[in-house]
């Protein structure tokens, strides 16, 4: 009887350990990019680039404390897989938080703020960070912040389709803005001071979202991938605090086409630690419109397109900044955790009457595991 009761016991507390065990994860994102350099002042060349694009390892977990509340937790890292890297790791999403399954879930650490996380749903190029093909490299927005308090309201379901509520509160670690590694600081100690909040709508067909950003880090200004400092135009970027609003569009069609959409205006919120170059910025427009279709007689096979533009209006008789690209290509999925994709991009820059052009053409893989 004792043995019996012993083991019954060791095999309750095994099967617990298995059930707390935490998630290992990582993703290797490794592309083969060409872009040619069209130089203002120097000879033109060809360059080549291998690119570690979103490429991470980590840890995450949910350890149940009971039947309603349990313990959340993630640690990822930005692994750059390149020998000339500065950084080997970079964080990215770390946070320990508390869930209830009535009331939701509070996290504290370093997180992408809520508008962030809607541009994931619509940028085909999500992946595509080292060259900027993204679309962070043509818009402000894409933060990830130290320091927040994250509420992720409970989902509201309403038929086959589910309303989710997020919203961030930064704390500030001085008076200042500053940069981090892998994200930014807001600026005052006092929470509630700057904040970061979203509204999602998700069906079957339709999704639909809207977030706003007050006071929180960004860059302006930025130039894509523009390989060279060697071009006629001069500006190369702006980090300051902004107050940005962002509303995005995605339509899953049953066979397989999928259309997608974003628009973004955001302005300067004056704080301290803005950069110079962002005090003659009035307000910038962003959009996006794309589409994917997963091949109906090809599943493996997936058609890309996408068109992404920036408007910046300046003041002070300052020129005005102007950015769009387009991108095409194609993804072949081996399996859920490996796929193969190729594209081609051309970028055109414009500041008053100076403009700059580049072309990209890249192939990479992608293996989750």
């Amino acid at each position: 009887m004792k043995t019996k009761i012993a083991l019954t016991l060791i095999a309750t507390t095994f099967a617990g350990s298995v059930a707390a065990m935490p998630t290992f994860y990582a993703k290797v994102d490794l592309s083969l990019d060409y872009l040619p350099r069209d130089n203002a002042k120097q000879k033109n060349h060809d360059h080549f680039q291998l690119d570690s694009n979103n490429t991470w390892i980590g840890v995450k977990g949910d350890e149940k404390l009971n039947d309603r509340l349990s313990v959340v937790y993630q640690s990822e890292w930005t692994f750059m897989l390149k020998r000339n890297s500065n950084e080997t790791f970079t964080p990215r999403n770390q946070f320990i938080g508390i869930k209830d399954k009535k009331l939701g879930t509070l996290k504290y650490g370093k997180n992408d703020t809520p508008l962030k996380q809607l541009g994931v749903l619509v940028d085909s190029y999500n992946h595509a960070v080292e060259n900027n093909a993204d679309m962070q490299g043509i818009m402000s927005g894409e933060n990830r912040i130290d320091n927040t308090l994250t509420y992720e309201a409970p989902s509201l379901k309403i038929d086959d389709a589910k309303v989710d509520f997020s919203l961030m509160l930064p704390i500030g670690p001085s008076d200042h803005i500053e940069k981090s590694k892998g994200g930014a600081k807001v600026a005052g100690k006092d929470i509630g001071r700057t904040f970061s909040g979203s509204v999602l709508y998700k069906s079957p067909l339709f999704t639909g979202g809207l977030a706003y950003d007050y006071g929180i880090p960004s860059n302006f200004l930025r130039k894509g991938y523009i390989t060279t400092t060697d071009t006629h135009t001069s500006t190369s970027g702006a980090f300051a605090a902004a107050n940005t609003i962002r509303a995005i569009g995605r339509v899953d069609l049953d066979n397989g086409l999928s259309l997608r959409g974003l628009y973004q205006n955001a302005q300067v919120n004056k704080e301290n630690g803005n950069s110079t170059s962002s005090l003659n910025i009035d307000q910038a427009n962003s959009w996006l419109v794309g589409a994917e279709y997963k091949l109906p007689q090809a599943e493996k096979w997936t058609l890309k397109a996408q068109y992404t533009q920036t408007n910046t209006d300046m003041k002070n008789g300052k020129q005005d900044r102007d950015i769009w690209q387009v991108m095409g290509g194609a993804d072949y999925a081996f399996s859920k955790k490996l796929r193969t994709y190729g594209y081609a991009g051309y970028l055109t820059l414009e500041e008053g009457a100076k403009e700059d052009h580049q072309l990209l053409i890249g192939s990479g893989v992608e293996w989750k595991f």
